[in-house]
């Protein structure tokens, strides 16, 4: 039993519309009376604010890919707050920050920083629009997520609000699927947006053929790395499958539980947000706080930390042992056939099977941390 976080959860309620500020961290997402509220966390383990201590496997929903209070990131965090977090001009950290992640990931060209994944991926929808002079998003609708805006949650059943969007659904995985719809809407689909890959990995040639498609039909492919990028890799899933989008876009892991986003690609798309070209200017993205420079300090360490001590490889290392266990653990209990543990060793995912003809009851994911 969890009594003061029981107290704390209905005391939240009062406050906070849901209970929580993230949807994914709401209460009705866990067993009944299984639901903490989270005091702290160290490493790759938290305390709740009934004192029981947990391996959390969600890592704060995959953006603490090297465990809580990580001392690298702290001390980066705390050098720059004693130099000021916010001015009213750029600072020197915007474009410190901009050289190492374009050097991260090499396959983009330029960068914007923001502060959660939401708007950075409406922004690239954004700038697609601009770019083609097109409004309709083709969407992999086998991906839960992709902004908390309009242009998404309108074509979602939580849609109370929201006018319809202009967008169209397609299946991942199937090239033949995509290229029909590209067909059916020709010449008025703006951008593909995607993640390059989830619980599964991309059939041979799938990727590259998106990328031809997008081509062909003059759409502007988007990778959504949110959560493949510092997982598959620091510079992404595009990195791993060797397939390049016109812009992607990061965060997460990049701040390892500090708020930071990017989006970035192609120089001539990212420049019609900016002042050296003579057309309509783009209104890219704009936030007073997109360039704190804790933050930006955060995510340099995070991308030093990992190209220094090969974090990738042992976030891939850990997946394997734990699925190893899992299995084996599920084995010895004689109900190996009813779990499931699947997905790329960074990110697994586990199903559960019930007793009748092996149909999934219940299915979770989980994301390893370094301790």
């Amino acid at each position: 039993m969890l009594p003061v976080s029981e107290r704390m959860n209905a005391r939240l309620h009062d406050l906070v519309p849901g209970g929580a500020h993230t949807y994914a961290k709401g209460d009705d997402q866990y067993p009944e009376g299984l639901a903490p509220v989270i005091s702290h966390g160290r490493g790759a383990h938290v305390w709740d604010v009934d004192g029981n201590v947990y391996l959390e496997y969600g890592s704060g929903l995959r953006s603490v890919s090297l465990g809580h209070a990580h001392p690298r990131v702290l001390a980066a965090v705390r050098y720059e707050l004693e130099r000021g977090s916010n001015f009213v001009r750029p600072s020197a950290v915007e474009a410190a920050a901009a050289e190492l992640f374009l050097e991260t990931v090499p396959t983009a060209e330029m960068v914007k920083f923001a502060k959660n994944g939401s708007d950075a991926t409406t922004a690239a929808v954004r700038l697609a629009r601009a770019a083609t002079g097109r409004t309709l998003v083709a969407l992999c609708r086998d991906h839960p997520f992709f902004s908390t805006d309009d242009w998404f949650i309108g074509g979602t059943p939580m849609n109370a609000g929201i006018p319809a969007q202009p967008t169209v659904g397609f299946p991942y995985g199937d090239l033949a699927a995509l290229g029909d719809l590209l067909a059916h809407h020709d010449g008025q689909v703006a951008c593909i947006v995607m993640e390059p890959a989830t619980q599964s990995e991309p059939p041979p040639g799938y990727l590259e053929g998106v990328r031809e498609l997008a081509t062909r039909h003059g759409a502007v492919l988007v990778f959504d790395e949110m959560i493949t990028g510092f997982r598959w890799s620091e510079a992404g899933a595009q990195s791993v499958y060797g397939v390049t989008p016109d812009l992607s876009t990061f965060g997460k892991a990049l701040g390892n539980g500090f708020a930071v986003s990017a989006l970035a690609g192609r120089r001539d798309l990212m420049e019609q947000g900016g002042l050296r070209h003579d057309r309509e200017r783009v209104f890219l993205l704009s936030t007073t706080h997109g360039a704190e420079t804790h933050s930006l300090a955060a995510a340099m360490a995070v991308m030093r930390t990992y190209a220094e001590d090969g974090i990738a490889a042992r976030l891939h290392a850990l997946g394997d042992r734990l699925a190893a266990g899992v299995r084996a653990a599920a084995e010895g209990m004689g109900v190996g056939e009813h779990v499931l543990v699947r997905g790329r060793a960074s990110n697994l995912v586990f199903a559960t099977l019930d007793a009748d003809a092996g149909r999934r009851s219940s299915t979770g994911r989980c994301s390893c941390a370094s301790s």
